[in-house]
């Protein structure tokens, strides 16, 4: 396990294909975009075309508006790289509101 900054990028399930993403505190942009670089990492190593990822969000009050935009990005990353599906831990309700609405920019299919 990574722990780095704000965020921890972990294999839970290599041969199913599972990822676990664990954000704390008050998640930056760079935070974000250090985890992506360890998220591509994990998907190299589990050599997948698709992969399920966990998000553990439960660390997390509310994202600050530039973390907010990188998070759509990084989500439509995850898309792009192959996520198949997502299931997500939340505690805050500011939080689960803002991730609702992050998920809807990045797939509009959602």
């Amino acid at each position: 396990m990574k722990i780095k900054n704000m965020y921890n990028v972990d294999v839970m399930g290599r041969r199913k294909g599972i990822i676990k993403i664990e954000w704390k505190g008050n998640v930056s942009t760079e935070d974000i975009q250090s985890a992506n670089k360890d998220i591509e990492k994990a998907v190299k190593q589990m050599n997948k075309d698709t992969f399920d990822v966990m998000v553990d969000m439960a660390g997390v009050k509310v994202f600050v508006q530039d973390a907010q935009q990188e998070l759509v990005k990084h989500q439509q990353w995850l898309l792009d790289i192959g996520m198949n599906r997502a299931a997500v831990i939340v505690e805050s309700n500011l939080a689960k509101m803002q991730l609702k609405r992050t998920a809807k920019e990045s797939n509009p299919n959602n």
